[in-house]
């Protein structure tokens, strides 16, 4: 008989009656959710559990790729402005010193324009995550009303 008991008390966590009917999520996504503009208090938004996951998933990778844009965007800068202050500075230089100057001129220009070109991925992938993210929260605002 008390082998029963603890069966039944085992598996009652794992019937439906006490499983979590409701999507999990943390406090800080709520509130990430809650910015957005999607109230999960609220009594007449219906919204499941898949796009629940894809907002925050799609939030999540725009952040994360606006982050490195910017980082890359960044290096890019200085090295763009010292090719160009140097190459716009060859008629000042004295002759002997006038290749060197070429030189940090078009290798600065080339890292400046790698770099750059090294964040434009980040660019299109955080605009690609934005649009998603921003569609499924207009399909969900929809959906409610």
């Amino acid at each position: 008989m008390k082998f029963i008991y603890i069966l039944i008390l085992i598996s009652l966590p794992l019937t439906d009656i006490f499983s979590q009917q409701d999507v999990y999520l943390s406090k800080r996504d709520s509130i990430k959710l809650k910015k957005l503009g999607i109230d999960l208090f609220q009594d007449d938004i219906t919204i499941n559990k898949f796009q629940l996951e894809n907002i925050v998933f799609h939030d999540r990778r725009y952040k994360i790729n606006k982050t490195f844009n910017i980082f890359f965007q960044a290096i890019a800068a200085p090295y763009v402005v010292l090719g160009i202050v140097s190459i716009a500075g060859i008629g000042r230089t004295q002759t002997p010193w006038r290749g060197l100057n070429i030189l940090i001129g078009v290798s600065s220009l080339g890292l400046g324009g790698a770099s750059y070109g090294v964040s434009r991925p980040f660019r299109r992938g955080f605009l690609k995550n934005k649009f998603q993210r921003d569609r499924i929260i207009q399909r969900v605002i929809e959906e409610s009303n």
